[in-house]
């Protein structure tokens, strides 16, 4: 599903990826960790195609994604790539069920899109939810409508960047188990990069950033 060959990433004089290489299989949760400043947040960026490396080469399905140029760029990581991040980044002014809808739109899909986005929201037990703006859910409810989101382009895999982190150790459980079923239910492949040692322990695989290297 994801091959990334020699991955060099500088910041001036400052190596913080010092030719990586990954592999990840579909279906396959992967959790990364590291020390803080360690890289694992830029290692995920450019894995997602949101940074570019100095050096190396990813694959995504069997796509070289850095060969692509910057607008055919979007349009795969739209449709190939499914993001959670720490915080929602749910747009206030929109509904949860508009939220969720919204990378299909901006992808010229209209078809279905709201039925799909109201399938997700159920399966993530907020099927009362929908009509909701952000403002009105909790912290918990807004990192559910999150992953609906990255899930409505049944993209190829999913990174996600430390996403409990910004929960209480309840609703920080349920997202790490709500990642599971996804797997099971659907397949769904995860890159998720994270200090919580318990989700990390749960994964198919812990790699860890130390040095610049993959240990």
């Amino acid at each position: 599903m994801l091959k990334a060959r020699q991955i060099v990433r500088k910041y001036g004089d400052l190596s913080v990826l010092k030719n990586i290489d990954l592999d990840v299989q579909r279906g396959e949760i992967v959790t990364i960790v590291g020390a803080s400043g360690a890289g694992k947040s830029t290692l995920l960026q450019i894995l997602g195609t949101l940074d570019r490396p100095d050096a190396g080469q990813v694959w995504l399905a069997d796509t070289d994604v850095f060969a692509l140029k910057d607008k055919a760029l979007a349009a795969f990581r739209n449709e190939k790539i499914g993001f959670v991040f720490q915080f929602h980044n749910l747009l206030p002014e929109f509904t949860a069920l508009e939220n969720v809808c919204m990378p299909a739109w901006i992808g010229g899909k209209n078809s279905q899109v709201e039925a799909r986005a109201t399938e997700l929201l159920a399966k993530l037990g907020l099927q009362d939810r929908g009509h909701h703006l952000p403002s009105q859910l909790s912290g918990g409810e807004q990192q559910r409508v999150a992953v609906a989101r990255s899930l409505i382009n049944k993209p190829a895999i999913i990174f996600a960047d430390e996403p409990s982190g910004n929960l209480d150790s309840k609703n920080a459980e349920e997202l790490h188990q709500l990642f599971f079923r996804l797997r099971d239910e659907f397949g769904q492949t995860f890159v998720i990069v994270t200090h919580n040692e318990h989700l990390a322990a749960l994964a198919d695989r812990r790699l860890e950033i130390r040095d610049g290297k993959t240990l």
